[in-house]
């Protein structure tokens, strides 16, 4: 009798979910992906949630008995030990039971943890950082976030709050962050910030590609707007990518000098840019002291939106193993 795993990965915008065979493939290569309902309330979320569940047993076909465990990723902050979301904004939840609640629904074994922090675990134990001592991944997207792996463990912190990279502090007197801080790091490294950067800057580079753009179609300009933008050598749009490489060598400087990891992988939607940002974040690293620093630790993630949920799965079955 077969045996699988269910990852869930449940992002702001999207849910993806996957059936994982015991050797750690994922079956059929198939991902579910699906909205996810954050403006419909929180029960529409949880709802949606467990769809997706739902979802991938019928599509292959699978009875709950014959699933091992449940790994789910999700934006913190979050008690891992209690399965409560404490507060994500975006899918309304706070101090939300999140794994009382799939344990109603599933009665198997569920482990939950930052998305950030599974994310490090996958690159540590199949992708690009596999087997190293001590790695750091870091997503950015929409925000910025991250997490460490410390000797194959994950490191939480001492409430779980551990690696909230997003929100480190790069300019003492800058942006105002919803969090309630200035000068957030995802407010100048992000996607978001690098769209607003050149959505604010645009009306001063009238001879960009960027600019004719945005007036044809009447509309804000987008990040694959810019990436398309860079690929034709449009100034404005590599000028958006440096800065946006000096901001990233900042942050990442930051964990450097912190926690000395032997490798650090970058993923998310910004990274499909890393031929125009890479060079500006290296030297940013270099210029604040790093001289002797080795390019090849700096690396990118090759299992793109998959990534969390590889980490979901090691986190349940290492769990139930154990």
């Amino acid at each position: 009798m077969k045996k699988y795993y269910i990852a869930l990965d449940i992002g702001g915008t999207k849910t993806s979910g996957a059936v994982f065979l015991q050797g750690g493939t994922i079956a059929e290569d198939y991902v579910y992906v699906t909205p996810s309902k954050t403006f419909d309330g929180e029960e529409a979320v949880y709802q949606n949630t467990k769809g997706v569940v739902d979802h991938l047993l019928r599509r292959f076909q699978i009875e709950i008995s014959d699933v091992l465990g449940i790994g789910v990723g999700c934006p913190g902050p979050l008690d891992r030990k209690t399965g409560v979301i404490l507060h994500a904004p975006m899918m309304r939840w706070r101090n939300f039971p999140l794994i009382k609640r799939l344990q109603e629904d599933f009665p198997v074994p569920i482990c939950l943890d930052n998305d950030g922090n599974l994310g490090a675990l996958a690159e540590q134990r199949c992708g690009e950082a596999k087997g190293e001592e001590a790695v750091f991944y870091m997503t950015v997207s929409t925000g910025c976030g991250g997490g460490l792996v410390v000797d194959g463990t994950i490191y939480h912190g001492a409430k779980d709050g551990a690696m909230e990279i997003g929100h480190m502090c790069v300019e003492t007197e800058g942006r105002q962050c919803p969090c309630g801080a200035k000068g957030c790091f995802e407010l100048y490294a992000s996607g978001t910030a690098l769209n607003r950067r050149a959505n604010s800057q645009i009306r001063r580079h009238k001879d960009s590609i960027l600019y004719r753009l945005a007036m044809e179609e009447e509309r804000e300009i987008t990040g694959k707007d810019i990436l398309e933008a860079a690929e034709k050598g449009d100034f404005f749009a590599l000028e958006l990518y440096r800065k946006e490489g000096e901001y990233l060598g900042i942050g990442i400087g930051n964990i450097l000098r912190l926690f000395d990891p032997s490798a650090v992988v970058l993923g998310g939607g910004v990274t499909k840019a890393k031929a125009f940002f890479h060079d500006a974040m290296v030297r940013t690293l270099k210029s604040r002291g790093f001289v002797n620093m080795k390019e090849d630790m700096i690396r990118y993630s090759r299992m793109n939106d998959r990534v969390v949920l590889y980490g979901a799965y090691y986190l349940i079955k290492e769990e139930t193993l154990s």
